[in-house]
């Protein structure tokens, strides 16, 4: 704990060193920087028309409806793990056990403290991801204001509201919405610091990646292609000389970023050594061959859940319009057409320089630009249909809410999703259970139903699976088939190999849950 402590101290004066040489005294103007930004707002709120006031109100209603709707869908296995193997620990050991990138740091100090606030309910564990779920939202008007007008804005504001995979990380207990909601703040943020002569923005710049790589290193992707976007930007704007001002800054930043992260990820690196960061077998780089097999199912990830819950024929059409929006000609299209290909070219070289595909979720962080792209794209083809280019617009964005919103909530396609683990009926099940659990009787199931159930156990009054089964006995066993994951009971039995299946018969009719079903076995001797 001492060395711990020196080293923090350490890296705490590093970092007060860079601040001090990297951004002089004479750069630093809090009041001016907040007053600008707070008479952005208000001119932007004023400037607005009665309806597109109206229309922005709504659509941020609508986003915190949807989100609502869907926190209290049944825990996942990712985020039961991460409550269970991290955030209900005592906080050193909660910020400092690192089995597996699971544990989401800075995720889980939030889970830690809404828990000991607000209890274990699910929308208490989920809380933090909701806040940064619907923070993402205004903040994509916010963006596309910096590439387009009110009107387009307040569309890519409102796909942002509605798109199926970002409802869903908003009501899931994991850190991706934190970092997808980073990459939205860094773009933002050092755009503005390219036409000011402030230190302010890039220190909100260096805390944004080092928070975000705090919450899950997959940080790296977004932050990698914001930095380069941005000098590219300002030689743009301003020229050579510009470029390398930014550069320079940009540098101080990334370094500031560095330091901070070091220190946040300081106790994980003391307890557990530094292989546990990079390392581990779930980042490891696999052989060249087995990786081009892993990228052919990483593309289909990567749509699966991204584009869940969304048509295929729409999902077609905002394809076209975000390219529409990408390559349309204009003053500014070298811009976005710089940020698209740096945000891809960055993403496909920490890939192959990985060697190891991550979740297709970890590139979440793009659907925030691509709503932004499909919203501009929008704006072009109608305004070669209809003269009333803005009022079309407008129109577009209050049907395009409701509707998608709608179709969400029909279909149960968040609901139905199988990101990240699911035992849809795990609440169900867990009473059925514990109403007919009895001394000696066990529970069999195959991963990914686990923590699911286990949460639903234990907030139902009861215990975790694997307390149940250590009791001894030779009572019954109640077999938990989730065919979601594609299990069967013959599937369930050989991955349950500590079970002697050859003394077991079926003890009646499974129990069917719809998807899910509990078969129940008995012990019958071997002669």
């Amino acid at each position: 704990m001492t060395t711990l402590l020196v080293l923090e101290l350490v890296l705490a004066a590093v970092a007060a060193a860079i601040v001090v040489v990297g951004f002089p005294r004479a750069t630093w103007r809090p009041r001016p920087s907040l007053r600008s930004a707070r008479a952005w707002a208000v001119a932007e709120w004023t400037g607005a028309t009665a309806a597109e006031r109206a229309i922005w109100i709504g659509v941020v209603a609508a986003a915190l409806l949807l989100r609502l709707y869907h926190i209290r869908q049944p825990m996942r296995h990712d985020e039961a793990y991460t409550f269970f193997g991290y955030a209900s620990l005592p906080l050193a050991d909660a910020l400092s056990v690192y089995r597996d990138p699971n544990n989401h740091l800075f995720h889980t100090l939030l889970v830690w403290l809404s828990t000991r606030l607000l209890g274990t309910s699910p929308p208490a564990i989920r809380l933090p991801a909701f806040v940064a779920g619907m923070l993402t939202v205004p903040m994509v008007y916010v963006l596309a204001r910096r590439f387009a007008d009110r009107s387009t804005s307040l569309l890519a504001m409102a796909l942002a509201a509605v798109w199926p995979a970002l409802v869903l990380y908003s009501t899931n207990a994991r850190g991706h919405a934190i970092v997808t909601l980073g990459f939205v703040v860094l773009l933002v943020v050092g755009d503005l610091a390219i036409d000011r002569e402030s230190s302010w923005p890039w220190l909100v710049f260096a805390l944004v990646i080092a928070i975000g790589v705090y919450t899950a290193p997959t940080m790296l992707y977004p932050a990698g292609a914001a930095m380069p976007w941005v000098a590219m930007e300002a030689d743009r704007r301003h020229g050579a000389t510009a470029r390398r001002a930014v550069t320079r800054r940009l540098a101080v930043a990334g370094a500031l970023a560095a330091v901070l992260t070091v220190m946040f990820m300081l106790p994980v690196v003391v307890r557990n050594g530094l292989a546990a960061l990079v390392a581990n077998k779930q980042v490891a780089a696999v052989s060249f061959a087995q990786f081009l097999v892993e990228l052919r199912v990483f593309a289909g990830d990567i749509v699966a859940s991204n584009a869940l819950g969304i048509p295929l024929l729409l999902l077609v059409a905002l394809t076209l319009l975000g390219i529409t929006g990408v390559l349309m000609p204009g003053a500014d299209r070298s811009r976005r057409l710089s940020l698209a290909l740096i945000t891809l070219l960055w993403s496909a070289v920490l890939l192959v320089a990985g060697r190891r595909p991550p979740p297709g979720r970890v590139l979440q962080f793009i659907v925030p630009l691509a709503c932004v792209y499909v919203a501009i794209g929008a704006r072009v083809v109608l305004a070669r249909l209809v003269r009333e280019q803005r009022l079309a617009l407008n129109a577009l964005t209050c049907v395009i809410v409701p509707a998608l919103a709608a179709y969400t909530v029909l279909t149960r396609s968040i609901f139905r999703a199988p990101e990240s683990g699911t035992l849809v009926d795990a609440p169900q099940i867990a009473e059925y259970l514990l109403a007919n659990l009895r001394p000696g009787d066990r529970i069999a199931f195959e991963t990914p139903s686990g923590p699911s159930l286990d949460y639903y156990l234990v907030r139902k009054g009861g215990r975790p699976a694997a307390q149940v089964n250590a009791d001894s006995g030779r009572g019954r066993v109640f077999v938990v088939v989730n065919p979601r994951h594609l299990q069967t009971l013959a599937s369930v039995q050989k991955f349950r190999r500590d079970f002697d299946w050859r003394e077991l018969v079926p003890a009646g009719a499974p129990v069917s849950f719809a998807p899910e079903s509990v078969f129940v076995f008995r012990y019958v001797p071997r002669n």
